[in-house]
């Protein structure tokens, strides 16, 4: 055996130390037994091994804080990988509707248009789907915009017959929706249930003086109090919502406030994340200068993480938690696509109605020859972290991956997460809050007996 060369180790104030690994995101507070098999497991004969200390072998393997001899983690990591890029067992589809809105945020990358998706194009998917769905396991819809529930008719023919097509072939079959919330009614609410639509991503950028500057109707007009009030009908109705905060220089401060509203609206149980707003595209880069850098980004969420825990909101998980990224997202995949309303397909959503970055359409799938669409779709997938020496060194890379493909691609270099500014920090203060909330529990459950 031999120690993983994605082991990471620090001090506790304990005197005990905190072990980290990012191929399987264990984490654990470990001892000098610990650390002397780690530094000396090269002699370990493990078939020889017996009570407690097997015992600890056996869960160090299982943490991958130890590998055997023959294990090679990199070409393990290259294989799922790929494995994830070229599997063809799910489909995931990001459809656009329209990019038309009704909403003018001053950070959005798109550009108006206020085309909307013909039967043709529609009629086109619903082939594809169908044809794809003869061997595949899992069908993913997401529907996007612009505004999607602009034109919410076409979510529900299109539902209908997606929905249609997953029982025929006995696929499993969800849907999300990425909405402004502006338009949600009981009427939307109740066809989301009709038809598999399980969640919503909505957005508040501040509290209503905050947001209603940044987040505004085409009249100019704030959303924030109709938002809100969706949100609340949404969650009434058992739907998953993820609240997306999109944070700059410019509202950075004011999250606490805007976390108050929600804790006085008893919605401390959505799923709270931070955007970075980042300049992608020409479209966007006159908001370049309220940008925060990753440092400053990753700096803010360990702070929030701690704020979202003090007002009673759940901050465990990704993206407050590293999370193995075999693959980034849907534009290192090979089965997954956006779709735009006039059927031109994209890897990645910041692509969405450039028509020089499509890599195909709907219409002209099965037969495509544009040369340049298929070397868009190459260049996708054959950009990978792999290729940079920092990314084969990195002991963050299963968790990383090169960070965000689009940046990778763009920049021709891998642009870092988060992770490597303030993991060490962001493990730490989950530990600890962990550990103090479970002491917490079992200090009740003494009290609670007592009582009895």
């Amino acid at each position: 055996m031999k120690a993983s060369k994605y082991n990471f180790i620090w001090d506790l104030e304990n005197g005990n130390k905190l072990a980290f690994n990012s191929m399987s995101c264990g984490l654990a507070e470990v001892n000098d037994e610990f650390l002397e098999i780690l530094e000396n497991v090269e002699k370990i004969k493990y078939e020889e091994l017996k009570g407690a200390k097997k015992e600890l072998v056996d869960n160090m393997l299982l943490g991958n804080f130890i590998v055997h001899d023959y294990i090679d983690e990199l070409k393990m990591l290259k294989f799922k990988h790929y494995q994830g890029k070229f599997g063809r067992n799910g489909l995931g589809l990001t459809i656009a509707p329209t990019l038309n809105c009704n909403f003018k945020c001053p950070y959005c990358y798109e550009t108006l248009d206020t085309h909307i998706m013909n039967q043709e194009i529609r009629q086109a998917i619903v082939n594809f789907v169908r044809e794809s769905a003869k061997t595949l396991k899992e069908i993913h819809i997401t529907w996007y915009g612009g505004e999607p529930l602009l034109v919410k008719d076409i979510i529900y023919e299109l539902s209908e017959e997606f929905i249609k097509i997953s029982k025929e072939n006995n696929c499993k079959y969800d849907a999300y929706i990425v909405t402004n919330g502006y338009l949600i009614d009981d009427e939307i609410i109740k066809n989301f249930k009709k038809y598999k639509v399980k969640g919503a991503q909505i957005t508040l950028d501040g509290p209503p003086h905050i947001h209603n500057n940044r987040r505004i109707l085409r009249t100019g007009k704030g959303t924030f109090d109709v938002i809100l009030k969706n949100i609340k009908k949404l969650k009434d109705a058992d739907m998953q919502v993820g609240l997306r905060i999109n944070i700059d220089k410019e509202n950075s401060k004011f999250i606490p406030e805007l976390l108050d509203i929600l804790k006085d609206n008893n919605l401390t149980n959505l799923d709270v994340s931070f955007g970075h707003i980042t300049p992608y595209t020409e479209a966007c880069s006159s908001i370049s200068d309220s940008c925060l850098t990753t440092k400053e980004y990753a700096d803010l969420n360990l702070e929030y993480q701690k704020l979202l825990h003090e007002k009673g909101f759940k901050a465990e998980r990704y993206p407050y938690y590293p999370g193995i990224k075999a693959n980034y997202c849907c534009a290192d995949q090979i089965n997954s696509f956006v779709i735009d309303p006039k059927g031109y397909m994209y890897k990645c959503w910041n692509n969405v109605g450039n028509k020089d970055m499509a890599v195909g359409n709907i219409k002209t799938i099965k037969s495509l020859t544009d040369e340049k669409m298929i070397m868009n779709h190459v260049n996708w997938l054959t950009s990978v972290p792999f290729e940079h020496e920092e990314c084969l060194e990195c002991k963050l890379l299963p968790v990383c991956m090169g960070g965000c493909p689009y940046n990778l691609k763009r920049l021709g270099k891998p642009n870092c997460e988060k992770w490597k500014y303030n993991l060490e920090e962001i493990l730490k203060y989950t530990y600890v809050y962990k550990t103090r909330n479970e002491k917490n529990k079992e200090i009740k459950k003494r009290s609670e007996k007592q009582a009895i």
